[in-house]
């Protein structure tokens, strides 16, 4: 495949469903792409807000996908307008948003929704397959899961997120005006089949569904805000890295998610914004039987651990060629084969290894002794022999050893320094 020339891979047409659909991002009013097999070649000129669409005649499955490409040009991810900081400034906002929710309903109706990416365990997610398995092969149905089939990780990741740039107006599924993408890269994934989910949402009947569970979703909103009180873990990471600070914070989240969390973080218009994209922390009947210190614990990891990444991951970045030296030789941090193999460059591998070390100090300050203790070593349990993050539980200790031993005025961004010289011993 060639844009303007320039050569990138085209390959899985024959995990792809019939459709499929893409957006290049150009710096440019058009590009000219050309595909190139074996045996053919196709070219054409893609310009933003045309689609164009061809067919591939797959030899494997003796059959054809339809192809629609598009091009768009480079926007910045946000765009914060004064009423915009005016409303939102030192707000915490958790919400469940309908187009939101509505993109994670039709991942539950895929082959990906069987994975545990979709919490199944709720009566929720039994009235969302009784209301909409009917509809499992309509378009729009078909063309995410195809994508899921082609790029997991990836597709489930941005679809979601993105889905947050979309709200409804007048019933039409339309861009807010405030973000063109949410998850990284240059492009909003979603865009191109807003209006397959359209077409999906009046066919399903989805608005009346949403609404008709809005008390739900108050419910789940309202035990977030007073059980895992991101207010409190935004004061102490403020305290902690005194050189960042966020306008606002937003944790989104739909009760269907499973397991995937992600982050994002916003500046535009002298205003910053960090997002917690995570699961509904739901009890099940082990947690039940915890202290209530155990249980809050265990529920609010997941936040924390996303929030915290828009401190510790700047502070990191300033001290990246001390931590590339230190963390060069990763095979003495992380596990072939394990979760920990993900993280495979020395500046991400370190920024997760500070991530659940910040989970550790943030307990010991608010949880009671016993807790603690119970907390810290199921942290470190999982980080080493589940995910496979073999020094975590001495990198652990030490970061913690030098948070309970620092000096009137130092913060944890002052103790980098500090975990970096022990790394490299």
């Amino acid at each position: 495949m060639y844009l303007d020339n320039q050569q990138d891979e085209f390959n899985g047409v024959n995990k792809l469903g019939s459709r499929f659909s893409y957006s290049f991002v150009v710096e440019k009013d058009s590009a000219v792409l050309a595909l190139v097999s074996e045996s053919d070649s196709i070219s054409m000129i893609l310009r933003p807000h045309v689609n164009t669409s061809f067919q591939i005649i797959r030899e494997s499955g003796k059959d054809t996908v339809t192809c629609t490409f598009t091009v768009q040009k480079l926007v910045k991810p946000a765009t914060f307008t004064d009423q915009y900081k005016a409303e939102n400034k030192d707000k915490i906002i958790i919400e469940i948003p309908e187009v939101y929710e509505l993109v994670n309903i039709i991942f539950a109706l895929t082959a990906y929704g069987k994975t545990n990416a979709i919490y199944k365990d709720t009566d929720y997610y039994k009235t969302v397959i009784g209301h909409f398995q009917q509809y499992n092969r309509d378009p729009v149905v078909q063309v995410m899961d195809s994508l899921l089939k082609l790029s997991p990780g990836f597709f489930y990741q941005h679809l979601k997120m993105d889905s947050y740039a979309f709200g409804f107006s007048e019933n039409q599924i339309r861009n807010t005006g405030v973000y063109d993408r949410i998850a990284s890269g240059e492009r909003n994934e979603l865009q191109p089949y807003v209006p397959m989910l359209q077409t999906f949402s009046e066919k399903a009947g989805y608005r009346a569904f949403y609404k008709k569970h809005l008390d739900y979703y108050s419910g789940l909103i309202k035990d977030y805000r007073n059980y895992i009180k991101a207010d409190n873990m935004k004061s102490w990471l403020e305290k902690e890295f005194p050189g960042t600070k966020y306008s606002a914070v937003k944790v989104i989240f739909s009760p269907l998610v499973g397991w995937n969390q992600s982050a994002s973080f916003f500046n535009d218009n002298h205003f910053s914004e960090a997002q917690a994209h995570v699961n509904f922390p739901f009890l099940n009947s082990q947690d039940l039987k915890q202290s209530r210190d155990i249980r809050q614990g265990l529920r609010m990891m997941i936040a924390f651990t996303e929030l915290n990444h828009a401190y510790l991951n700047p502070e990191a970045e300033k001290h990246s060629q001390t931590i590339h030296a230190a963390f060069n030789d990763l095979s003495r941090w992380i596990t072939a084969g394990k979760p920990s193999a993900g993280y495979n460059n020395s500046l991400v591998c370190f920024e997760e290894y500070m991530n659940y070390g910040l989970v550790t100090l943030y307990y010991s300050d608010i949880l009671n002794k016993e807790a603690f203790e119970i907390m810290s070593a199921h942290i470190e349990n999982n980080m080493v022999n589940s995910r496979g993050f073999v020094r975590f539980r001495e990198f652990n200790q030490e970061l913690l050893r030098l948070y309970k031993n620092k000096s009137s005025g130092q913060t944890v961004a002052d103790l980098y320094t500090d975990m970096i010289k022990w790394a490299s011993r």
